[in-house]
């Protein structure tokens, strides 16, 4: 009962606990110079392989309205805003077969109805 009269009580919780140690997260992997170059990069590759695997498959489910690229960029974005948030320069994030088959399942609901097409497609997009 206690959390509902407090909204995102937890978050704050966390965020506040995890202050501490934001600064000191950006600024030993600012300062590993090129001792952090070898994850990064093998943490890039090891995330692009998968992000193309999956932009693929999408871009094959849903008759290539969404593809490779649309999947790297939000990936990217994700990626960009969780690290700056979360005080983690090197966050992996990822596609999920899971998410793969949501879009796919919301796809062939939209294009197999008439009246809900495409545009119906993307703008639930937006919410999801």
């Amino acid at each position: 009962m206690e959390s509902l009269k407090l909204p995102f009580k937890g978050v704050v919780n966390n965020i506040r606990a995890r202050y501490v140690h934001y600064k000191q997260d950006w600024s030993s992997a600012i300062h590993s110079r090129f001792g952090i170059l070898a994850p990064t990069t093998y943490i890039f590759f090891a995330s692009a392989l998968s992000v193309i695997a999956f932009g693929e498959q999408i871009s094959r489910d849903t008759d290539g309205s969404l593809s490779t690229v649309e999947t790297l960029a939000s990936i990217a974005i994700s990626g960009i805003i969780h690290s700056i948030f979360g005080g983690q320069p090197l966050l992996i994030l990822g596609v999920a077969e899971p998410t793969i088959i949501m879009y796919t399942y919301l796809y062939n609901f939209f294009k197999d109805r008439d009246g809900l097409e495409q545009q119906l497609f993307f703008g639930l997009l937006h919410y999801v």
